[in-house]
């Protein structure tokens, strides 16, 4: 699990650092702004989907994991409560373990809300408030949501 949220960890500090470079230009960097977005995105949710299918393994029977599987296939912007709840329908104390995570990060959570807002904005058409440092931002909150889903559903 650690290995394939790693790998993409390096893909988006590669990213960013290509993105931020001082050779870009401004518009393609304000591009790149919009795409980050986007990458953020599905950062989260593809960590989503690794962490919970990695503490379900070996323990639920392969056809609840088939359909696990499944389930994350259709995608889902995930809010820090979205996951809380997703948590609580695989283990309680996943859940309340968020929570208190949540709790204690209010920023970081609000940060998550406005890349999705930020990307479900630029999916369809719409302008963009952030340059690429402020993406880098919601980049960097995005990476301690999913510490905090790993911590959370030891």
């Amino acid at each position: 699990m650690r290995f394939a949220i790693e790998s993409r960890v390096k893909k988006l500090d590669s990213f960013f650092s290509r993105a931020g470079a001082n050779s870009v230009d401004d518009e393609i960097r304000a591009d790149m702004a919009k795409f980050g977005a986007i990458l953020i995105c599905g950062f989260v949710e593809r960590s989503v989907e690794i962490i919970v299918l990695e503490r379900l393994s070996g323990r639920a029977h392969p056809r609840i994991t088939k359909f696990i599987q499944s389930y994350f296939k259709k995608g889902t912007n995930y809010s820090c409560e979205q996951i809380k709840q997703l948590l609580e329908k695989f283990d309680v104390n996943w859940s309340r373990n968020f929570k208190v995570f949540m709790d204690e990060n209010g920023m970081v959570v609000d940060q998550l809300d406005s890349a999705y807002t930020l990307r479900n904005s630029v999916a369809h058409g719409g302008e963009q408030n952030r340059g690429l440092a402020g993406v880098r931002e919601l980049y960097l909150a995005a990476k301690v949501v999913v510490d905090g889903v790993v911590s959370s559903t030891v």
